[in-house]
């Protein structure tokens, strides 16, 4: 075996279908591992040599299991990166109901096999050790990465020119992300346009919502203070401006796991509006504001607070630190080493 782990890995979806968050964060931990020592690289399906040591897996779907049956019958180690519920007594009843009549009793053989998984927070971690019954000491908790542009203070004098960036707009909210039901842009764009406050979304409609799509499209026309902009370059120097020239980030979501988007804004600065989901709650959205996302006057009273006092609610830099993608490297690369029974790096 190769003191140098090599691993290879399988996304939960075709990216041509489905591309987001976490797509992203699969492309550029492969990257920052690889940067960290490792020789990892996408699975190539196509090939019949069996040429690596660990395979990991992004996504906790019944769609992986026969891959992993298959990668622990050909002696491979496994780790999974898990998109996974938060603690308490819903999640706890919710696994249960499926542990006896749903997709957990089909997943418990998978699991069986898994030799670690990664989640990006202690709390999931906790669920993990906790309702579905994993090894806590084969859990790893890996932050997702932050890209260092977004940590960089505005030093360029055309930081904010408009050749770069433009909105057309000023001291507006901001929101990044594919655009659906489940991240809620709607009600936030009603909340802005209630206290008269500027709004730019950023993001393509998600596949599949084409009709949210365009009731968003109408909220946008029909409110000047609204743009759409439906796609700027992830770690782009256009993006990290727009965030930068936002006076608060929202994302009223009524479901996430740890949004790259929150985690952007805050180390650029500024302060954020989430919502009153478990997601919220993670110390590096310390300070955020957590409104009822089914409430538009709750999000606009947030809104509000947030630019009244946007230092109180903005994340401290020391609570993002770990997302630095040379720390996040590290912890990968680690994690396939003491999976592997091999010396963890330091560096």
């Amino acid at each position: 075996m190769s003191s140098r782990p090599i691993a290879r890995v399988v996304p939960f979806q075709p990216h041509c279908f489905a591309f987001g968050g976490f797509e992203i964060q699969m492309i550029g931990a492969m990257e920052a591992a690889r940067e960290a020592g490792a020789d990892v690289a996408p699975l190539d399906f196509w090939s019949r040599e069996p040429d690596f040591d660990l395979l990991h897996l992004w996504g906790w779907g019944l769609e992986h299991r026969g891959t992993v049956h298959w990668a622990k019958a050909g002696g491979k180690k496994i780790l999974l990166s898990a998109l996974v519920r938060y603690p308490g007594w819903a999640s706890r009843l919710l696994y249960l109901a499926s542990y006896l009549w749903g997709p957990a009793r089909l997943k418990r053989p998978m699991i069986a096999e898994l030799d670690g998984v990664t989640v990006v927070n202690r709390q999931q971690k906790d669920y993990l050790a906790g309702i579905v019954g994993f090894p806590a000491d084969r859990v790893f908790v890996i932050p997702n990465i932050v890209e260092e542009i977004f940590f960089a203070p505005p030093t360029e004098p055309n930081e904010f020119d408009p050749q770069l960036f433009d909105p057309g707009i000023e001291n507006y909210a901001i929101c990044a992300g594919n655009v659906c039901p489940r991240k809620n842009q709607l009600a936030l764009a009603k909340a802005c346009r209630k206290i008269g406050v500027p709004l730019l979304l950023v993001g393509p409609a998600l596949t599949g919502e084409a009709e949210y799509a365009r009731a968003v499209e109408d909220e946008v026309a029909s409110n000047p203070m609204v743009r759409w902009v439906k796609g700027l370059p992830p770690a782009s120097p256009q993006l990290a401006s727009a965030y930068r020239r936002a006076a608060v980030f929202a994302l009223p979501s009524h479901n996430e796991e740890q949004p790259i988007s929150a985690l952007e804004a805050a180390a650029s600065g500024i302060p954020l509006v989430l919502s009153d989901r478990p997601y919220a709650r993670q110390d590096c959205y310390a300070g955020a504001l957590a409104p009822d996302p089914k409430s538009v006057d709750a999000i606009a009273l947030a809104l509000k607070r947030a630019l009244d006092r946007p230092d109180k609610h903005r994340p401290p830099a020391s609570a993002i630190a770990d997302c630095r993608r040379p720390i996040v490297g590290r912890a990968y690369a680690n994690a396939y080493r003491a999976l592997l029974g091999q010396k963890q790096s330091t560096g």
